[in-house]
């Protein structure tokens, strides 16, 4: 059973009762992220997530945790470009005092200067773990090729510089401006009903002023880039992909079709040519990332420096020939994949708060399972080669590179693109 309430100051909260279960997921998502900070304020979105865990007038942050631990349940947080999400899933015996520690860390964090300044070390051993991830870092260079000089293509912990200047001060300013009631959705999902949810969070968020909405720039997007950033590692991670819709958009039913088999899965085009043919990868998979009013699309391939040409030609053909390479047949697969993908997800709680958020996000309202499948099923083969046709162009691609750059001994033409002396698409 859904049901939705918007309170006085715009708070809108949305439900899933699920009596026959007995765990609650409730997630208060802020739609402020990364891309929403000036330029002397990267990384606080994210640093202020780390910064609600570290106590309140009520309860330190070792009650917290200790808290959550002896009851089984789990409390924490995200960010991401456009939104913040804070969360717990317990039993639903457990609901009332899970409830109050969010409603805590929400409300009335203390941000003492001394845990801000500790907190500061915690979030740079992060970011360090984090460029000694290239699988993940790569993705940070590919957005930031993307959108060069513009929030979006920020990466969302910051850099030394800023996370180094953040203040309690800064922090509550970013704080009154941004967490807004208008700003605010509580989704929850389980054995709690949609009035119980109301009263909990209706008073004790009541005071929230309405705030407006940030007006977002239009995202600074800059078409066939290349980069490659040497890197002492052992294998070559390669980002490559261009533009494509907002999360607002009907069609992306239809991109969400085409990733799939892009890269979806095992039976994937990329995944068969790549690994099972070919041998060349252990690893490679196709990404979409859609934002408010900008998107992109992408794949993703790890492989030694000695396979830098092979993959290439194999993506560089893959993408030029797409709209030929699918078939009915593939297209109902592709279906049958992302409906079993969906109703398998259903079992979770979790992902049933997170689908109602989706719908209230990118739809304005509660989208039914039944719905999202009906839309899977809508989508027509003609429409899938239109859009293929439009989002994999290849005057609008992009890529990145990460890996020893030094090990790539092929030939002169091929080691250019490495150098960024060749235009992208230009065939090795």
């Amino acid at each position: 059973m859904y049901q939705r309430t918007v309170l006085p100051n715009g708070i809108r909260i949305i439900t899933e009762y699920m009596p026959y279960i007995r765990s609650v997921t409730l997630g208060a998502w802020f739609e402020v992220g990364s891309r929403h900070e000036k330029q002397h304020e990267w990384g606080i979105s994210h640093f202020i997530e780390h910064m609600m865990f570290k106590g309140t007038q009520k309860y330190s942050a070792k009650d917290i945790a200790e808290i959550m631990d002896q009851r089984g349940g789990y409390l924490n947080a995200f960010t991401g470009k456009e939104q913040t999400c804070y969360y717990f899933k317990v039993l639903d015996e457990h609901y009332g005092i899970a409830s109050e520690l969010l409603q805590q860390m929400l409300l009335h964090s203390l941000f003492s200067p001394s845990d801000v300044s500790k907190e500061k070390n915690v979030v740079l051993e992060e970011l360090r773990m984090y460029e000694d991830s290239p699988e993940e870092f790569v993705h940070d260079l590919f957005e930031d090729i993307l959108w060069p000089e513009d929030p979006l293509g920020r990466n969302i912990i910051g850099s030394r510089a800023t996370i180094s200047g953040f203040t309690p001060e800064m922090i509550r300013e970013y704080l009154a401006e941004h967490y807004t009631g208008n700003r605010l959705v509580i989704a929850s999902a389980g054995n709690i009903s949609h009035d119980q949810v109301v009263d909990t969070f209706a008073a004790a968020f009541d005071f929230l002023p309405q705030g407006s909405m940030p007006r977002l720039g239009k995202a600074n997007h800059r078409p066939t880039q290349g980069y490659f950033q040497n890197k002492d590692i052992e294998q070559v991670h390669l980002c490559l992909g261009g533009p494509a819709l907002c999360r607002h958009d009907q069609r992306r039913y239809a991109l969400s079709l085409l990733d799939t088999m892009i890269g979806g899965g095992v039976s994937s085009l990329l995944f068969q040519e790549l690994r099972e043919e070919r041998g060349l990868v252990y690893n490679t998979y196709s990404f979409t990332s859609l934002f408010d009013d900008a998107g992109a699309y992408g794949v993703y391939a790890g492989f030694g420096p000695q396979h830098w040409a092979q993959v290439w030609d194999v993506l560089h053909e893959l993408f030029l020939n797409i709209p030929q390479l699918i078939t009915p047949e593939m297209v109902e697969r592709a279906k049958g994949q992302m409906k079993g993908s969906l109703v398998l997800s259903l079992e979770s709680t979790s992902n049933r708060m997170t689908r109602l958020i989706k719908g209230e996000m990118d739809e304005g309202c509660i989208t039914t399972p039944e719905e999202a499948i009906s839309h899977i099923e809508q989508v027509e083969y003609e429409d899938l080669l239109e859009l293929a046709r439009l989002i994999y162009n290849p005057q609008t691609w992009s890529w990145v590179g990460l890996g020893p750059r030094h090990l790539i001994k092929e030939e002169r033409r091929v080691r250019r693109y490495v150098e960024g002396d060749l235009p992208l698409t230009e065939t090795v």
